[in-house]
């Protein structure tokens, strides 16, 4: 059994809504063609400027299931990268109609696939109430198996004290939350032809600082819910070291986290996507095999499932242990 559990999707209600609006980030077209426009854009193959081409494995089912057959992949849980709704750029209103057009298009692609796609909703996180809203509905739609929540929002932390009742929600409801990055100031800081580093740098680092002040708040210690971190968390295993000497250096045993960072990292969950396998290995000799699950990042261009099946043989050789991190393991996480 093969699940992939990083991988982007935009359902065709979102898509259709993005098109109504005219604003910055968003979505466009020129001529036939579709292009996300967005405040943190650049892949590997786009060098310059803020508009990425949408392929079709972006918006087609059929030539998503037809990727998913060549890889023997059974499923793949979906989510929004970008364009981000949760962006400044958007009325509160609009994030919020723009999370719920994700979720009800996921819902609906879930059940003309026949389930082989399954969506991560989405949280309207600039409106607490709705997002507590959201949750509930999450939990018992059958097209919805898990929550993908931001490293962080455009004008806060997730451990805002506001948003405590939206993550008790997730906690009362045991859902399991994939988090992604979106960018961060860091971006800023580019030029115009350096917008590629995005996905390859600034997305990683956001998640390792910004799981880190949240380890530090105490958010980890005040919820209990399954957390899955995209990219195989950025650079937190190997930081480990240096966050926990950290913690130990606070002379002061009231102060959050309320045990060693170690502790947090070795609850959490990793995607397998590093492409390095010295660092896969260094990975799971730091928490163990069994906290990773398998993805792709498809359908961008950083996506090469190729590599990601002989990183995933090369350093799991036990058959046992593979099919854990292929499958078995999300399986259980998002009960599927």
């Amino acid at each position: 059994m093969r699940i992939d559990v990083h991988n982007h999707y935009l359902p065709e209600p979102f898509v259709d809504l993005l098109l109504d609006m005219d604003t910055p980030v968003g979505l466009e077209t020129d001529g036939d063609r579709l292009y996300m426009r967005h405040q943190f854009s650049g892949t590997a193959s786009v060098a310059s400027g803020n508009r990425i081409p949408v392929n079709e494995g972006f918006v087609d089912i059929d030539a998503r299931i037809t990727w998913m057959d060549e890889y023997d992949i059974d499923r793949t849980l979906v989510s929004v990268s970008t364009p981000n709704p949760l962006a400044s750029a958007f009325t509160t209103d609009q994030s919020t109609r723009l999370v719920r057009a994700i979720n009800d298009g996921f819902a609906d692609a879930a059940a003309t696939s026949s389930d082989r796609l399954t969506g991560l909703g989405m949280l309207p996180l600039r409106e607490p109430e709705a997002a507590r809203a959201e949750v509930n509905r999450i939990a018992d739609d059958p097209g919805l198996c898990g929550v993908a929540l931001p490293t962080a929002l455009p004008d806060g932390k997730l451990s805002a004290p506001e948003l405590k009742p939206v993550f008790d929600a997730i906690d009362d409801h045991d859902l399991t939350a994939f988090i992604h990055p979106h960018g961060n100031r860091l971006s800023e800081i580019l030029d115009e032809n350096e917008s590629f580093l995005n996905p390859l740098v600034v997305f990683p680092t956001d998640t390792t600082l910004q799981v880190a002040r949240l380890i530090y708040d105490g958010f980890f210690d005040d919820h209990d819910f399954d957390v899955v971190l995209s990219h195989m968390g950025g650079a937190l295993l190997h930081l480990a070291g240096r966050l926990d000497r950290g913690r130990r250096e606070i002379d002061d045993p009231a102060a959050r986290p309320d045990r060693p960072i170690v502790e947090y990292l070795e609850e959490f969950y990793y995607d397998t996507i590093s492409f390095h396998q010295p660092a896969f290995n260094a990975a799971v000799e730091t928490v163990g095999v069994d906290h990773f699950v398998f993805g792709t990042d498809y359908p961008f261009d950083e996506e090469d499932v190729d590599t990601a099946l002989a990183d995933i043989n090369a350093v799991v050789p036990d058959g046992a242990d593979r099919e854990r991190v292929m499958g078995t393991t999300a399986a259980d996480l998002f009960d599927l």
